[in-house]
């Protein structure tokens, strides 16, 4: 994403035209698994979302026949549940809505994100409650670093990403970015873009 490597670099492609069949394979998997009796579902697939995200990187890797189904449920269950969804998940459904033609939905993603942050000049926008829990989607820094990622790519480099930008290196002054994985997006997050 970033321009640091080439998007035609011959071992990356091999990774990624493994690894796109086999995430398919398995989004696939998991519609047919589910309980289709079940008429609607008020909740939020994890996975689905995780799908989404990753999928939206590759637009010119087209999802193939079979798997459209599975990948049209998943989104529009998402469209539909985003709500239910942590700041991880909403930051993740919104990029990926708005990397496949959903400006409307990504922006009504980041208008909910945004009310519910708190803003302040010395310490940037950030949430209260964006604390570290046990699941991999309630990490502090990883959270931060998406949404530094959805608001720029979403709404440019205004105002709002650069109070994003500052909450995430004051959080670095007083505290420590917890492990590489945090490091490494939070970096990822603050090359963006200034």
């Amino acid at each position: 994403k970033l321009g640091a490597l080439p998007k035609d670099l011959p071992q990356l492609m091999q990774v990624v035209d493994k690894a796109l069949p086999y995430l398919d394979a398995r989004i696939k998997e998991d519609y047919d698994k589910r309980d289709k009796k079940q008429a609607a579902v008020n909740s939020l697939n994890y996975y689905a979302v995780q799908y989404h995200y990753m999928r939206s990187f590759f637009p010119e890797k087209g999802i193939a026949g079979p798997i459209v189904p599975a990948a049209n449920h998943y989104r529009k269950e998402i469209q539909k549940n985003w709500i239910h969804g942590n700041r991880m998940a909403k930051g993740m459904i919104a990029l990926a809505l708005f990397r496949t033609g959903d400006k409307l939905n990504a922006g009504n993603i980041l208008r909910s994100l945004e009310q519910t942050a708190i803003t302040s000049d010395e310490l940037g926008m950030y949430w209260k409650d964006n604390t570290a829990a046990y699941y991999w989607q309630d990490a502090p820094i990883e959270t931060q670093s998406l949404l530094i990622e959805a608001f720029h790519e979403i709404r440019g480099n205004d105002k709002i990403t650069g109070a994003l930008k500052l909450s995430l290196l004051r959080h670095k002054q007083t505290n420590h970015w917890t492990s590489t994985k945090s490091t490494a997006d939070a970096c990822y997050a603050l090359l963006l873009r200034g």
